[in-house]
């Protein structure tokens, strides 16, 4: 066994220490009610960071052994909108998984996790926004779309606007915080199941188990949102896009074969 107070003992010791936090944050996830809580409730210190994108490589890494050899044997493989995508220059693909995706991904899924309302309104306005603009779209409302969703955004966003200028300082909602839990575990399962369009094969469902690894993320990412701020997330999300990338071009560089 190792020496408590070794390097190796002091790093597992903080590795099993977040691990433990993790689990019982996931086992029950938890928002406090008001602002000030909300910033006694991120506790974590920026360097615990590392030891839960450890954590978060660890089994994801766990999961490819599963996965990858039922990938070969299923022929899974990339779609085409992501086949194209590595076709491109290696910076812009870069540019794109790495920053661009990251960022548009945490502020739909994550930033507003905490529950704040000026935060919520302006989820609410792009969720708002979307629906309406697929609906009239779909029920083929006279003059062009384009004209039409751009007043729709326009409307709303002005409206959020108001909203979230008038609610600025108000402390998070009594009813988000009792149906957080639930709130928390639904983005990170829809996180995931819309990663299943990276994946092209014959049964759709079947390659929902190959979108675990996103799942994952979804849920270290949201607790790294809850106990660290909104910047922890989007950082681990760039770091595990960066680490992933990179292996994926390596493969392609070296068997071009494979896309």
């Amino acid at each position: 066994m190792f020496e408590p107070n070794s390097t190796i003992g002091w790093a597992i010791g903080r590795l099993t220490a977040t691990t433990r936090d993790l689990l019982a944050f996931l086992r029950a996830p938890k928002l406090a009610n008001d602002g000030v809580q909300i910033k006694r409730q991120m506790t974590g210190r920026p360097s615990d960071l590392i030891w839960l994108f450890l954590i978060n490589c660890m089994i994801v890494a766990a999961i490819a052994i599963i996965l990858l050899p039922i990938m070969l044997a299923f022929d899974i493989s990339m779609s085409n909108s992501m086949s194209d995508l590595f076709q491109r220059p290696v910076w812009q693909l870069f540019l794109i998984v790495v920053i661009a995706g990251p960022i548009v991904e945490e502020l739909m899924f994550r930033l507003w996790l905490s529950g704040s309302p000026r935060l919520l309104i302006p989820f609410f306005g792009l969720i708002l926004w979307m629906a309406l603009t697929y609906s009239y779209e779909q029920l083929g409302w006279p003059g062009p779309a384009a004209m039409g969703t751009m007043v729709l955004l326009a409307v709303i966003a002005g409206v959020v606007l108001i909203c979230v200028i008038a609610l600025w300082k108000r402390p998070v909602p009594s009813w988000y915080v009792r149906i957080f839990p639930a709130v928390f575990w639904i983005q990170a399962l829809l996180f995931g199941s819309m990663h299943v369009f990276n994946y092209a094969g014959d049964n759709p469902a079947a390659l929902l188990p190959f979108v675990l690894p996103q799942t994952v993320g979804g849920l270290i990412w949201g607790y790294a949102r809850i106990r660290y701020g909104w910047w922890a997330n989007i950082a681990m999300h760039m770091a595990y896009n960066l680490l992933a990338t990179s292996g994926l071009v390596y493969v392609l560089l070296t068997r071009p074969d494979v896309l």
